[in-house]
């Protein structure tokens, strides 16, 4: 079941922002180049810290206890290697940002 988290025009192209949608925190960007917003856990797998301000080129974020990274248009760690980001559905109707949590658990790095 998808959650009305925000209006789309809070997110330009190449920035993030932290929503919550089902007691879930939640990093919304939209990465330069892509053709839609993307949606992935807003807490890190490492450290279980929320990323509310970690730093995103655009590309790539960059989490501010540890600076772990990863690639927002998949998720995929970028340094180190070691833990994606989970993925939420997400969907645009009429300039509202709408997020799916159902099924979907954030991932942590092994301790």
């Amino acid at each position: 079941m998808f959650t009305r988290v925000c209006k789309a025009e809070t997110v330009p192209e190449g920035g993030m922002r932290l929503v919550i949608a089902d007691n879930h925190l939640i990093v919304l960007a939209w990465p330069d180049n892509a053709e839609e917003m993307k949606a992935f856990q807003g807490v890190c797998p490492h450290s279980n810290t929320p990323l509310n301000e970690a730093e995103f080129d655009g590309t790539i974020i960059t989490c501010p206890l540890h600076y772990w990274t990863w690639d927002l248009n998949s998720g995929d760690p970028v340094e180190p290697q070691e833990c994606p980001l989970a993925q939420y559905p997400v969907k645009v109707e009429d300039g509202v940002v709408y997020i799916d949590t159902e099924g979907v658990t954030p991932l942590f790095a092994a301790p």
